[in-house]
Formats: C-alpha cells, structure tokens, sequence
C-alpha cells in the first residue's frame, strides 16, 4: 500500500507495482487481468467504506435528527487514521474517469449513489424533487470539499468542525427556512 500512497494512478502499471513490491510482473497480470481490474482493486476499499454507510442502514426510516447523527457518524469515520491515502486516490480516480477509460466509473458511480440517496431521503421529508435535487447535490459537493481539503491539511479536528457549521447552514436552509416560507404563503 506504500507504493499505491504515493504513485499517481495515472502513472500506475503492472510493471510499476511489481517493481516497487519486487514480484514478477505476471504474477499482477494473471492476477488481476486488466490494468483497469488493477486500479478497480486498489480503489476497491475506499469506496467500499462509502458503500457499507450507505447500505447498513435503511435511511428512508430516519428522521432528521437521526439523519443528522447518521450523516455525521460516516463523514467523521471516513477522517480515521489511514484514510487520506484513500482520499487521494478517489479524487484522483473521480478526476481521471472521463479521460482514462482504465479507471473505470467506480468513485463517479459511488458519488452519484450518496447523492441519489439523500435526494430521496429528502422527498421523503416533504421537500420537491427539483429542491430536494439541489439540497442533495449542495451536501454531497461540501462534504466532498471537506474531504478534500482534509486530504490537503490532515487537520480532522477542524474537518469535523467544519462539517458541523455546514451541517446547521444545510439544516436551516432545507427545513428552517422552507417550513418559514411554508407559513408565510399559507398567512
């Protein structure tokens, strides 16, 4: 994994890899096949944690409070120690799916998945699907941002701090403010 946190994916090959952890090349092309099913496998963990937020939970049953302890629990387990080589990674897979057909649509795919969940989850909430559209993608992108300047600083503490005030902006801008401008169309 020592190669992997410090070779750019662009650059990655079988001969790269074998050299740095000194086996034979064969052994990573009969293994894995594909330079492409190489990076799929390194990325594989990352977006495997992702993944397993996602899907432990039935998030249609939350309600905001636990949505808000839910969504806070997986944005502060993916700041654990080891995670900004996995960070890293993603972002550099995200940049180069639409130019390097051998990454593949993994980290764009997951992404796409966080977001489609929390749009549903709010529609669930009573909110319109174009607004619930926007809200989903308005979460999704700064915690995205937070990630990436976490995997720039290291600092978790003002990650996490961070997150919190965003958290209440989101909270009083989707149902605050929408429920304020509920009463004053009805009065």
């Amino acid at each position: 994994m020592d190669h992997v946190a410090t070779e750019p994916l662009s650059r990655m090959t079988f001969r790269s890899l074998a050299s740095a952890l000194g086996v034979s090349t064969y052994s990573f092309v009969y293994h894995f096949g594909s330079r492409q099913e190489m990076i799929d496998a390194i990325l594989e963990e990352g977006v495997r944690q992702q993944s397993e937020a996602l899907t432990s939970v039935d998030l249609s049953a939350f309600d905001r409070a636990q949505f808000h302890d839910w969504y806070r629990e997986a944005f502060r387990a993916s700041l654990q120690d080891g995670s900004r080589t996995s960070l890293r990674l993603q972002f550099e897979a995200g940049a180069l799916e639409p130019v390097d057909p051998d990454i593949g649509q993994r980290v764009t795919t997951s992404f796409k998945a966080w977001r489609d969940l929390v749009k549903a989850w709010l529609k669930k909430q009573g909110i319109d699907t174009r607004r619930a559209g926007v809200l989903a993608n308005w979460l999704v992108d700064t915690a995205a941002g937070l990630h990436f300047g976490f995997l720039l600083t290291g600092e978790r503490t003002a990650t996490m701090a961070a997150f919190d005030v965003f958290m209440a902006a989101f909270e009083r801008e989707a149902f605050e403010d929408a429920e304020a401008r509920a009463v004053q169309a009805a009065g």
